[in-house]
């Protein structure tokens, strides 16, 4: 008998390795704002997939400076995100396809690419998904797959929600 999970989360690159996040980023002990995700997911036996980190694979570097969402959102940034988001989207696709569930994809709040709803931009708080994400959710609207932002300060909402998609 084949006991494989047959439910999966994506995940942002930096959620299981920090160190793809910009310099001066990484803020909030691993052990407080990222463990209690990883932990839900291992009890429940939901296989997890790292998303490609838009802004590392697009700079070749993990050593970067942190750059609001107006510096990126460039047309070639913005082209690299668009082949990322096909390559995610795909694979999306044929995790469906072959009668698998996707309960949710995270992504990380203030992130220019990777923000589910908000980002800190020089005029102050804007409502939006960032560019990564943006590209994804387009090319993947039709599954109706919940995209949960994390805010890395504050886990708790979107924790209960994940937990709560879990248990449905």
């Amino acid at each position: 008998m084949d006991n494989r999970s047959t439910k999966f989360v994506l995940v942002p690159f930096c959620l299981m390795a920090q160190a793809y996040q910009a310099q001066g980023i990484v803020k909030y002990e691993w052990k407080a704002s990222i463990k209690p995700f990883m932990e839900l997911l291992i009890e429940n036996n939901i296989n997890i997939i790292q998303m490609p980190c838009a802004e590392a694979t697009y700079n070749n570097s993990l050593i970067r400076e942190p750059k609001g969402i107006k510096k990126y959102d460039t047309k070639e940034f913005n082209e690299h995100c668009e082949i990322l988001a096909t390559q995610v989207a795909t694979q999306i696709e044929n995790i469906c396809k072959n009668g698998y569930e996707i309960l949710a994809i995270l992504g990380i709040e203030q992130s220019p690419s990777c923000c589910v709803n908000y980002i800190y931009t020089n005029n102050g708080m804007e409502n939006r998904k960032g560019l990564f994400i943006e590209k994804l959710y387009e090319k993947i609207k039709q599954f109706n797959i919940p995209i949960i932002g994390i805010n890395r300060k504050y886990i708790n909402k979107s924790l209960k929600m994940l937990k709560d998609i879990i248990e449905m």
